[in-house]
């Protein structure tokens, strides 16, 4: 039983080590050729098999930090179901005669069968719930590569133990591990007990020097949230307001490099400009297979500022940024396909499998866009080049990336996050945030932005007294129907201390913001964003 043990340990420490080295290999291959990796779909399913209740909890409190978590879960997962592999191959390897040559190709020829054409298939299909997005388009090459790797390392450790034992008939394990004497054929006991076929035992760190592969893991992910609780106040007195641009708030144009990036993919595609199409096709008359000049020529182009925010952002949150935009309409191609009638959906795919609907009198409205340009320039890779979609009054969700294809239909369809519990329509809600609390002399002076998808601001409020009393904010005019609003708020507090401030916006139809707060799941968070400031 203790030899046994002993094995196993070293089967799944080595298996665990080629685990690491399949990991490497695929990853290299992944970034060489942009094709997914089996840890990939593997956390894409992981995270699709949690409850949703499960998934917005963490979302909600690791934010950015969930995605690599996930990822790294993964990875972890398939290197201990490898190390759960070298205690077979321990196992297999004490008892056969083979020789490692042989041990080795069989390992591989299985490994790669199994990852390849039975874990892989059963992960990505509807086995287990709704098919993957997250698709390994070419599995063979790279598992086969990776499979060679894993039976290599697995060799290299154990090479021929049951052939070099049958030359010392007589030798066990011993049960606890003593010295050996020192003879001019023996060498120095291991702490693992294992002996060589010459009858010496092999020192575990001769085992090590004999494996090509060096395993270093790390796995990081952690994320914290604070909440913030309320303080007594005084009721202060507001001063006439006039807008004023305080140091430290959000440009009002978010440039590229800062604007805010979220999306289902591990790794994001890079899409091959030249290459790119756009595809239309379903019930119209008249199939589309647009090249990005093509597209770009179709019709004529439209300016216009867009604001976008996750449905994810926590209140007073950072997943919010404002560009211009140039794209053409999506009516206008739409048009040039000639819809067939009874279309009542219309369903866009992106390049990295990505999909999402519109109703069609959402898609067929002249708001709705299809850009193809951000602040002057090529929209960015990592903002969906060469294509995406904006759609007013709606959440990022509903706004594809990297757009490949459309499609005319007379069903309904589920997206990608509402098949896990997000909402469907997905409309803004009414929200707004302190991003500057300065010291100004004896005031305070505050500011942020406030958001309400196409509706509007029509007054931003600040209350130092726990909501008793409000101040009216300035609130700069927005630059387009479906962008945020920056306020400022110059304040001077009646006494020194501490205070808990809140703020709370009206929308251009008149309804007020809601004060009673909600998580981001299923529809987007809510409720009076708060600090706390201290004035001496």
């Amino acid at each position: 039983m203790e030899r046994a043990r002993v094995i196993w340990a070293r089967g799944f420490g080595a298996g665990a080590a080629g685990g690491v080295a399949v990991a490497v290999v695929l990853f290299a291959y992944r970034f060489a050729t942009g094709m997914p990796t089996f840890q990939e779909a593997l956390a894409e399913r992981m995270i699709r098999l949690l409850p949703y209740q499960v998934f917005a909890l963490i979302l909600a409190q690791l934010q950015h930090a969930a995605k690599p978590l996930g990822l790294a879960m993964a990875v972890l997962a398939s290197v201990l179901g490898l190390g759960v592999g070298g205690m077979v191959y321990a196992a297999t390897a004490g008892r056969s005669r083979r020789s490692p040559v042989v041990l080795a190709a069989a390992t591989a020829a299985i490994t790669w069968v199994a990852l390849t054409f039975v874990f892989l298939p059963a992960i990505e299909g509807s086995l287990l719930g709704v098919p993957l997005t997250t698709i390994v388009t070419a599995p063979e090459l790279p598992m086969g590569i990776a499979s060679a790797v894993y039976a290599a390392v697995l060799a290299l450790v154990f090479g021929r133990p049951a052939a070099r034992r049958a030359a010392v008939p007589g030798d066990r394990l011993p049960t606890s591990i003593q010295p050996a004497p020192r003879t001019p054929t023996t060498g120095t006991a291991g702490g693992d007990g294992t002996t060589n076929g010459d009858g010496a035992v092999m020192r575990r760190r001769e085992l090590l020097r004999r494996s090509p592969v060096i395993v270093v893991a790390v796995l990081a992910g952690t994320a914290a949230a604070s909440w913030i609780g309320a303080a007594g106040a005084a009721v202060a007195r507001a001063a006439a307001q006039t807008f004023r641009l305080l140091k430290g708030m959000p440009d009002e144009v978010t440039p590229a490099g800062q604007f805010y990036q979220v999306s289902k993919n591990f790794f994001d595609p890079t899409v091959d400009v030249k290459k790119w199409a756009l595809e239309v096709s379903g019930m119209v008359n008249k199939p589309l297979h647009l090249s990005l000049d093509e597209f770009q020529r179709a019709a004529a182009p439209v300016e216009r500022y867009h604001t976008f925010e996750c449905i994810s952002n926590e209140v007073g949150g950072d997943l919010i940024g404002n560009a211009k935009w140039k794209g053409i309409r999506m009516k206008d191609v739409l048009d040039l396909a000639a819809l067939k009638p009874g279309v009542t959906t219309i369903i866009m795919r992106s390049v990295d499998g990505y999909a999402e609907s519109a109703p069609l009198d959402v898609a067929l409205d002249p708001t709705t866009l299809l850009a193809f340009e951000m602040n002057g320039a090529p929209i960015p890779q990592k903002h969906g080049a060469p294509v995406r979609v904006l759609i007013m009054n709606r959440y990022g969700m509903k706004q594809p990336k990297w757009l490949t294809s459309i499609e005319a239909a007379n069903h309904d369809f589920t997206g990608y996050w509402e098949q896990q519990g997000w909402s469907k329509q997905a409309i803004v809600k009414l929200n707004s945030a302190f991003k500057v609390e300065t010291k100004d002399g004896a005031q305070l002076a505050l500011g942020g932005w406030a958001f309400a998808g196409s509706r509007g601001i029509a007054k931003v409020e600040v209350s130092a007294d726990g909501g008793k009393t409000w101040m009216e904010a300035a609130v700069k005019p927005a630059l387009g129907r479906n962008t945020w609003q920056l306020w400022s708020l110059e304040w001077q507090p009646p006494r020194k201390g501490d205070y808990a401030l809140k703020v709370r916006a009206t929308d251009g139809t008149g309804a007020l913001q809601p004060e009673a707060p909600e998580p981001t799941l299923p529809d987007g968070a809510q409720g009076y964003h708060t600090v706390h400031v201290t004035f001496n």
